[in-house]
């Protein structure tokens, strides 16, 4: 129930993330829980504030780029052994580790906290120069072996020498004649010529493929696998070299693994502190003061949410409890609630506030919010329900040092006794030494807030001429819903607007009843195509009449017969043209007319009757 998404931080805290250059530390930010000790905002804020110095005085802090390094250490944990530009990332780390130590050293007098964080870091300079002394520019350098530049240079002669003789091949007018075409086409590591078929057996060298229509095979000339086999030995060597340096230089890292998880958690640390300051600084954010007295006082401070706020303006000293906000919908109220919620949220996460001077933040031990659409679909409770479900958390759970946002407390329901357990709940809140603050358009709620010394009262400003809100938080005053007055101005008939205000008035109810009476007509059936067997019909695919079989077992869809054919077609379109009743005696056999061939029908009526003659017929 201590949900500070409904007020919206989640999407601070992704503001805050964009500034992280880390992935590590973006991760971190998103799930960092808020500073519930004065000591530990205080802190949190005290590091915001002399990068801040650092970012206002243009000075760049040095930091590891954008590529994630943790899983290169779990790489090393589990055995594996590094890749070059994984090494080259490693030796940049050891880099930056000392470029920040070096920085904030110098930086001593204007952030020490940030310096006493560096201290804590390990610089690893051998390891560094050993990194770079083998790796150059994403790969093993050659001045990592004394043998790797001789291998590399013959391997790169035998290419040339490959690539030389595989030309003349080409230009050679002897095996032009052989040639499907004029190219080399490496297959499977052998570089081979496409030669005609009829040549195979001339062209000299090892067939390695052929094409799917078999006329043309790709061969590798004997001299070619000859100098391919001598490179691959060499590249083997290269190879092992390669693998021996990169396998020495990851233990050497695995020897080092827990100061490199020490190093990368101070400075996943320093890159978050580095992101609330840039997302401070972006705001124009002012370091807010803090207390333990329940004591709120915003200073002009924007919602840093919107585009163009209406900036905020509230002082709550520790003998008030709560703050009941009346108005018009639409007014602005719960926009004041999220920002207040914001303004303590963004203090307890080390940010400073976009106010035009410094605020003073009361330091929560938890956020509880009730604002928005509390139904609850998953359990089948309706809005009020769910709302009350919420509450009684919060009733129960809340303490002193307890933030209460509450929108529309009591809504949803019969609104006398809405109204009666709002006040009870205000009451409980406030007497366990809470910080409320609420919304309500019931009246008995705002008369509960003028008579309770706990409480003040706020109005959202509402400007009748233009009919549109200010947005503007007036304090000491009780705003009214205002529902007569926006609903004229919106375009409600007059009629409506009379009856409800006489309602008011008098507290009578409009019972007039209405003289209006409905016809009732009879729906008219949709009446069914309906053939049958033998009936002409006609049909949209054909010009001439054709006989209708039956229905099919197809939806929507009849057989039909054709031109001695069974023909299944949509119903869709088919008339009737005669019935059958009305073209063939009674008891007429029906079936003669779907007859496809004569001769078969009159064979297949011989051997039911038992026709010697037509059995011989059969076995002939």
């Amino acid at each position: 129930m201590n949900n500070i998404d409904e007020i919206e931080f989640s999407r601070i805290r992704k503001l805050v993330a964009h500034y992280a250059v880390s992935p590590e530390a973006k991760d971190a930010l998103l799930t960092q829980s808020l500073a519930t000790k004065l000591v530990k905002v205080n802190a949190l804020l005290d590091e915001t504030t002399e990068i801040i110095w650092i970012l206002d005085h243009g000075l760049h802090i040095p930091f590891i780029n954008s590529d994630a390094f943790t899983p290169i250490l779990n790489k090393v944990k589990k055995g594996f052994i590094l890749n070059p530009a994984e090494l080259e990332q490693v030796a940049d780390f050891i880099r930056v580790t000392r470029l920040l130590v070096r920085f904030f050293d110098k930086q001593r007098n204007n952030a020490p906290i940030i310096a006493s964080y560096c201290d804590t870091l390990t610089i690893l300079d051998k390891l560094e120069n050993d990194i770079y002394v083998a790796i150059e520019r994403g790969q093993v350098s050659n001045n990592a072996d004394k043998d790797l530049a001789r291998l590399r240079q013959r391997s790169s002669k035998l290419s040339t020498n490959i690539h030389d003789n595989l030309q003349q091949y080409l230009q050679s007018k002897k095996h032009q004649t052989m040639l499907q075409d004029y190219q080399i086409i490496q297959k499977d590591n052998h570089y081979t010529l496409p030669v005609k078929a009829s040549f195979k057996h001339t062209f000299g060298g090892n067939i390695i493929d052929q094409s799917n229509n078999g006329n043309t095979v790709f061969i590798e000339p004997t001299k070619i696998a000859r100098l391919a086999q001598e490179k691959a030995a060499i590249e083997n060597q290269i190879y092992l070299i390669e693998t021996q340096i990169l396998g020495n230089l990851s233990a050497k890292v695995y020897e080092e693994l827990s100061q490199f998880e020490a190093n990368l958690n101070t400075i996943i640390e320093l890159d978050c502190i580095l992101a609330r300051a840039k997302y401070s600084q972006s705001i124009n954010g002012k370091r807010p003061t803090l207390n333990e007295q329940n004591q709120l006082k915003l200073q002009e401070m924007r919602h840093p949410l919107l585009s163009a706020p209406v900036p905020l303006s509230l002082n709550l000293d520790s003998n008030k409890r709560g703050l009941i906000i009346t108005g018009p919908n639409a007014g602005g109220k719960t926009i004041t609630l999220k920002t207040v919620g914001l303004a303590i949220a963004m203090t307890e996460f080390g940010l400073f506030l976009p106010s035009i001077s410094p605020c003073s933040i009361p330091i929560m031990a938890e956020i509880y919010t009730s604002i928005g659409d509390h139904q609850d679909l998953d359990n089948s409770l309706s809005t009020f329900s769910a709302e009350m479900k919420e509450m009684s958390y919060i009733v129960k759970h809340a303490t002193k040092n307890s933030l209460i946002l509450l929108d529309e407390l009591g809504s949803g329901t019969d609104p006398n006794e809405g109204a009666a357990l709002a006040i009870a709940i205000l009451q409980m809140l406030q007497l366990k030494g809470c910080l409320i603050l609420a919304t309500t358009h019931y009246s008995a709620i705002k008369d509960y807030s003028t008579k309770h010394s706990a409480f003040i009262t706020a109005a959202m400003d509402f400007d009748l001429d233009t009919l549109k809100p200010t947005y503007s938080l007036l304090l000491n005053q009780i705003g009214a819903s205002r529902a007569l007055w926006i609903a004229e101005k919106s375009g409600m008939p007059q009629n409506v607007l009379v009856a409800a205000n006489d309602f008011l008035n008098t507290g009578k109810f409009p019972l007039k009843q209405s003289n209006i009476k409905f016809k009732i007509e009879q729906k008219k059936t949709k009446s069914t195509i309906s053939f049958k067997k033998g009936d002409r019909i006609k049909v949209p695919k054909y010009k001439q009449e054709v006989l209708f079989y039956q229905n099919s077992d197809r939806a929507n869809q009849i057989t039909i017969f054709v031109n001695k054919t069974f023909e299944t077609v949509p119903i869709k379109g088919a008339r009737l043209v005669r019935k059958a009743e009305e073209l063939y005696p009674a008891g007429y056999n029906l079936d003669l007319l779907f007859v496809q061939n004569w001769q078969d029908y009159k064979l297949k009526k011989d051997l039911d009757r038992g026709s010697k003659k037509a059995w011989k017929k059969l076995k002939k």
